[in-house]
């Protein structure tokens, strides 16, 4: 596996990977904004109270807890982003490392945008359950966090790499086969998510990762003489 995360990781030197990679930056810090901004502005409603002090300290907080949320929600967003982008990423690895297997099947926009917005839903929601566990239980939630968007990122990612080759059964088949090798690797790459400049470019290059693991999963071991 370490190979074939080296080889993900090589093809950022590609213009038009990068090109994805900056489109999705661009419109993760869009929403990042958008979330502090909403969780700001919601604040203010708590501050509305009979004491001036107590207003003014929520006031004061309010910019550090909206900046921290949107922190602890932006890995989500920009792994949520590359449901979007994930038809160009794959269409690129194949093209540079499988030219010989031919162009999988383009997924219609509809197809894409269902898939984005069901693995928003259940990203969403288990990471705001694991900000959850930050105040009721601190340190178990790195875990919980790690084991949930690894799970996510491995399943998800998958998928959206191995709908362009094969048919719903056989992509089960192959995740099945690989659960374990696929839930470390999505694992490796949560983590990466979740560290600051490092979370921006770890979804586009597990979305490569995912490709050349499908590739590899579905080539046919050599026989034995």
């Amino acid at each position: 596996m370490f190979g074939l995360f080296v080889k993900s990781l090589a093809q950022l030197s590609d213009p038009r990977t990068r090109g994805v990679l900056w489109r999705a930056v661009g419109l993760g810090l869009l929403l990042y904004v958008a979330v502090v901004a909403g969780v700001w502005w919601g604040l203010t409603f708590l501050s509305e109270t009979r004491w001036e002090t107590v207003n003014a300290l929520i006031a004061a907080a309010g910019g550090l807890v909206a900046v921290v949320a949107g922190a602890l929600i932006y890995p989500a967003l920009v792994t949520v982003l590359i449901g979007l982008f994930s038809e160009a990423i794959c269409r690129r690895v194949e093209t540079l490392h499988y030219p010989e297997r031919g162009a999988g099947r383009e997924q219609p926009l509809t197809e894409i945008l269902i898939g984005t917005i069901n693995f928003a839903g259940k990203t969403l929601a288990l990471n705001l359950l694991t900000l959850l566990l930050t105040f009721i239980i601190p340190g178990v939630n790195i875990f919980v966090f790690i084991a949930i968007n690894g799970y996510l990122v491995s399943v998800e990612y998958f998928e959206m790499a191995a709908v362009r080759r094969v048919d719903l059964k056989q992509t089960n088949a192959l995740r099945k086969r690989h659960f374990f090798r696929l839930w470390g690797a999505g694992a490796v790459f949560a983590v990466g998510m979740a560290v600051p400049v490092v979370g921006i470019v770890a979804p586009v290059v597990a979305m490569i990762f995912m490709v050349h693991m499908l590739e590899t999963a579905r080539t046919p071991a050599p026989k034995s003489p």
